[in-house]
């Protein structure tokens, strides 16, 4: 079965987390940040196991749907064959995009395992598995610098719990969010707080301090941050 007809194969794709790795397959990075400066960005599809793989890449709008975004992925099609690599370029359309603040897209990359069988063979089962990680559009020219935005969360006590406000341009995510000693679980509970918005964490007593770390554009944690609560 040569790569085209490989598309034909029913796929099943089990969606790894970013930084995530499997037979040897990886990424050179967990997020994508394109400036609206940036003619372009790139990241590495690396395959340091035996086998060989097609990989099929796109940028979409949701993490597990495949909805149109105004980037293109190039090549999108490839074969990527053991113990090589291969250089991803991503370009941005002519699509106006918001100019005081972030927009987030997802970059989903596939791995469907190469398949060897004569062309007349019908089509077959192939189990393949996909990375998806956050790809944040950022316009020029914002107020605030990103490594000056990871503090600057508002935290307010409500009658649900902990309403924590983003106030600033930027996407945060949090790498560690704890309220007094108590660990949030980041599963359960909103794991990233979108520009110019806020959260609610369910809380069972007064709340007095917040501590957090947020994700920074490398995918490390930032230096730690701390809201302190009026009792």
């Amino acid at each position: 079965m040569t790569f085209v007809q490989g598309l034909l194969t029913t796929l099943l794709l089990m969606v790894f987390s970013a930084g995530a790795a499997s037979d040897g397959v990886s990424l050179s990075q967990t997020r994508v940040i394109f400036s609206s400066e940036d003619k372009a960005q790139t990241i590495k599809v690396k395959n340091t196991g035996a086998k060989n793989y097609l990989i099929q890449s796109r940028v979409q709008r949701e993490p597990n749907s495949a909805s149109a975004a105004p980037f293109v992925v190039t090549p999108p099609l490839f074969p990527l064959g053991a113990e090589s690599s291969q250089l991803l370029r991503i370009l941005k359309q002519d699509q106006a995009l918001p100019t005081d603040r972030e927009s987030l897209f997802y970059l989903a990359v596939s791995a469907i395992p190469a398949q060897s069988a004569p062309v007349e063979q019908e089509a077959r089962l192939s189990m393949g598995f996909q990375f998806v990680i956050k790809l944040f559009y950022r316009p020029a020219g914002l107020k605030i610098a990103a490594e000056k935005a990871y503090c600057q969360l508002k935290v307010t006590p409500t009658a649900q719990g902990i309403r924590i406000e983003n106030p600033t341009p930027y996407f945060l995510s949090f790498g560690a969010l704890t309220f007094d000693q108590s660990a949030v679980d980041l599963d359960a509970q909103p794991a990233m707080i979108a520009p110019l918005s806020s959260e609610i964490y369910p809380a069972s007593k007064w709340v007095r301090q917040v501590h957090w770390q947020a994700i920074n554009d490398f995918g490390g944690l930032s230096a730690p941050c701390q809201y302190a609560l009026s009792a």
